[in-house]
């Protein structure tokens, strides 16, 4: 680990530490038990994505588990704390399924308090990262149980995805956006409204009348304002989901334990 991460994470934990006995998510949370820690953090990220452009990706999917970062377009909310348990189970039924349709993912944010507008921003996120073959392989080799494809995916598309994950093939990754894979722009949108959508979470977008406005809306390259503008808003939204403030939750040193 570069030292400048280590270093940034042991600000970020001492002064989580100082700032235990304040309850509420704001701006500048940190201002006073660490004053300039949002700016350190820019600086210290800005200098990881150098290095490694696929740690942006992690970084916008560790924000489902909570985490400490200023974004560049946005101000973010920090005081959260973590929860006492981590348990498999709970994120694989709390987290939107990767084959899910528009009615089964809708129902999932609304019970975060999220909205269809925020499930489709949010879903922006898959401009950057990749997926591994079984997330979405049945929609080439077996969509309905007879062997079959799922015929709404682009030919060419389809075509290229069956020769790169074989149905036995596990390690495999696939990226999430087919027109510019290290950028965070537009192309998520683009490859959704091409019938390029990974996921059938991904594709299901573009079937239903609401979500798919706002794709086809995002399809256009002058909107790339706007999107950044919605997925800030967005952001700050699921930012306040489940929120552990004050002397609620713990302040973990190791993140990647979990409780079968």
């Amino acid at each position: 680990m570069a030292s400048s991460t280590r270093f940034l994470i042991f600000v970020v934990a001492a002064s989580l530490v100082a700032s235990f006995a304040r309850a509420d998510l704001q701006y500048d949370f940190y201002n006073t038990s660490c004053p300039g820690v949002e700016t350190l953090v820019r600086d210290a990220l800005t200098e990881v994505f150098a290095a490694d452009s696929t740690v942006r990706a992690g970084l916008l999917r560790l924000h489902f588990h909570d985490c400490f970062s200023e974004g560049p377009d946005y101000l973010v909310e920090t005081g959260r704390r973590d929860g006492n348990v981590s348990m498999m189970a709970d994120a694989l039924s709390d987290l939107p399924p990767a084959d899910g349709n528009v009615t089964v993912l809708t129902k999932v944010f609304a019970v975060k308090n999220l909205t269809m507008k925020d499930l489709v921003v949010l879903s922006g996120a898959h401009t950057l990262g990749v997926a591994h073959c079984p997330s979405f392989s049945y929609r080439v080799h077996n969509y309905t149980g007879v062997g079959d494809e799922d015929p709404s995916m682009e030919p060419e598309y389809a075509e290229g995805l069956n020769a790169t994950c074989a149905p036995d093939n596990f390690a495999s990754v696939v990226p999430l956006d087919t027109v510019t894979t290290n950028e965070f722009d537009l192309g998520y949108f683009q490859s959704v409204y091409a019938g390029k959508g990974l996921l059938g979470s991904d594709d299901a977008l573009r079937h239903d009348s609401l979500t798919g406005a706002y794709v086809s809306l995002m399809n256009n390259a002058s909107s790339l304002d706007t999107f950044f503008a919605d997925f800030a808003v967005s952001m700050i939204n699921m930012g306040r989901v489940g929120v552990l403030t004050g002397t609620d939750g713990e302040i973990r040193a190791t993140c990647g334990i979990y409780v079968d």
